[in-house]
């Protein structure tokens, strides 16, 4: 298994609680394709290292999720307080109250995962 962890989004802030973002994943390159046995995205208290709680009990994405891809094939993941009007439910990763990161999880890790050469996309912070 490995981790990654982020807390930078793609203008190199630190993730804001109160603002949202999405991580884009292209159609080739999408995170299944880099892990044997299950992948995962959870957000995670800055300073407690536990999932942030929520309302919806939701801590994490993976393909258990009841993801949307695009027409393209491409998934679009959403993190925020609120889930933005346009997101698919099983999208978005609540990430209300306090300063969060992330942390992705490759079981049984594959391709770039395993040779260390692979990054997961950035974040976009939305307006």
């Amino acid at each position: 298994m490995i981790y990654y962890g982020g807390v930078l989004d793609s203008d190199g802030a630190m993730f804001a609680p109160e603002s949202s973002y999405t991580m884009t994943f292209p159609a080739n390159d999408l995170p299944e394709n880099y892990a044997k046995y299950f992948w995962s995205v959870i957000a995670v208290d800055r300073v407690l290292h536990k999932v942030l709680p929520n309302p919806q009990n939701k801590f994490l994405l993976n393909k258990e999720s009841g993801l949307t891809y695009g027409a393209d094939g491409s998934l679009k993941l959403y993190f925020g307080p609120e889930k933005p009007a346009d997101a698919p439910e099983g999208n978005w990763l609540p990430t209300k109250g306090k300063p969060w990161k992330l942390t992705f999880r490759f079981y049984g890790p594959r391709g770039a995962v395993a040779d260390g050469t692979y990054f997961p996309p950035a974040l976009v912070k939305q307006a």
